[in-house]
């Protein structure tokens, strides 16, 4: 269960890496975002219109409350709703 959720999706500027055949590509996207803090790591709920290609990525980076987090990406999980949950491990 979360510790803390950010009630309203607000704009976030989002780093990401997606390996490929030809080597890891480094993308960047702004989503409207809820964040919440779980025992491992974040939980981030994005909402649409999402990058299809955040769905294969393996590590992430994003700023919340002026804090730099960074971490890898444990799970996916489309929402019926449209949105897309992703669970996100500490990295230090």
């Amino acid at each position: 269960m979360p510790d803390f959720i950010e009630a309203t999706a607000r704009a976030i500027k989002i780093d990401y890496l997606q390996d490929t055949l030809f080597g890891v590509n480094a993308l960047t996207c702004e989503c409207m975002t809820q964040v919440a803090r779980i025992a491992c790591g974040w939980e981030l709920r994005l909402t649409p219109p999402w990058p299809s290609q955040i769905k294969d990525a393996h590590t992430i980076a994003f700023e919340w409350e002026g804090v730099a987090c960074h971490g890898l990406i444990k799970d996916v999980q489309p929402l019926p709703a449209g949105e897309l949950l992703l669970a996100i491990e500490i990295q230090p």
